[in-house]
């Protein structure tokens, strides 16, 4: 079968951008944050509702007119870290990434990509698990050093123009190392906090997750998943999944939409909560952040 046309799109106009006078307009904005909530055990903290949850715009608590507590569609792009340092590895991160397509609901939809000497996207955006699986069986390519930071930047730029929750996941060991596709932390986390995505990580045995890419995935509210050296990769997956599933959407009305960055925060009225989401986000004039 022929290999799809890595899916390179530039985002010189995304990365970097200067900072714009502010603009005040009167229309109600909704800011939408989806939320994580685990007890002390790590368990997942079903059924609360919205008069359990309190939220605060750079401080000041702001009414949640949003609220919902059912699971929410995913849409992800997946992308495999298929550089040489990685090699060992690669018949288990792709058994992983079919438990992965497999733990999917059929309203998700998801898109794959692999990085190494070049950095590629599916074409396809899908709930169709056949053609997901072909894209692992098929369309993973090894080889080359590791172009983290732009694989992950592209991963954001194939979903820009979706709507709703969206998410990447990454399986990597978490440092960036090439010497061409530069794209910098920093790009990468003014990209993620303008369009609002959700960073997951999943390392394999023996591996880590940069400090760099941890900060990330903590500023976005996303998680990172170490699996153990007796641990199975494709069960990481699995929970990434029930963790999306898990995810309670809350939103408020933007305060004003200034075009600056807004500190935001989330306590939970239960004993041993923790919540976890992004904590900005840039208060434009679109339709929802």
């Amino acid at each position: 079968m022929a290999r799809f046309a890595p899916l390179v799109i530039a985002c010189a106009g995304l990365i970097g951008l200067q900072e714009q006078p502010p603009r005040f307009q009167s229309a109600v904005r909704t800011v939408e944050i989806y939320a994580t909530v685990q007890g002390r055990d790590g368990r997942f903290i079903p059924g609360l509702t919205r008069d359990d949850f309190q939220i605060f715009d750079n401080g000041k608590p702001q009414a949640i007119t949003v609220f919902d507590n059912t699971p929410q569609k995913i849409t992800v792009a997946a992308m495999f870290d298929m550089s040489r340092s990685m090699e060992r590895d690669y018949p288990n991160i792709r058994a992983a990434g079919g438990a992965f397509v497999r733990a999917l609901s059929p309203e998700d939809r998801a898109r794959i990509g692999s990085f190494g000497f070049e950095v590629a996207l599916s074409p396809f955006l899908t709930s169709d698990k056949v053609i997901l699986q072909r894209i692992l069986d098929e369309e993973l390519w090894p080889g080359g050093p590791t172009p983290l930071w732009y694989a992950t930047d592209m991963a954001m730029t194939a979903l820009d123009r979706e709507e709703g929750r969206r998410v990447i996941l990454l399986i990597t060991d978490g440092d960036d190392a090439t010497p061409f596709l530069r794209r910098s932390g920093d790009d990468v986390r003014v990209h993620a906090e303008r369009g609002g995505f959700i960073i997951y990580a999943v390392s394999l045995p023996g591996r880590g997750i940069s400090v760099e890419l941890s900060l990330l995935i903590e500023q976005t509210g996303g998680g990172r998943f170490l699996v153990g050296a007796h641990e199975d990769l494709g069960t990481a997956f699995v929970r990434v999944v029930e963790e999306l599933h898990s995810q309670y959407l809350i939103g408020f009305s933007m305060p004003v939409a200034d075009g600056k960055k807004h500190g935001v925060s989330i306590k939970v009225k239960r004993d041993g909560a923790k919540p976890r989401a992004r904590k900005s986000y840039i208060a434009s004039t679109g339709d929802s952040q």
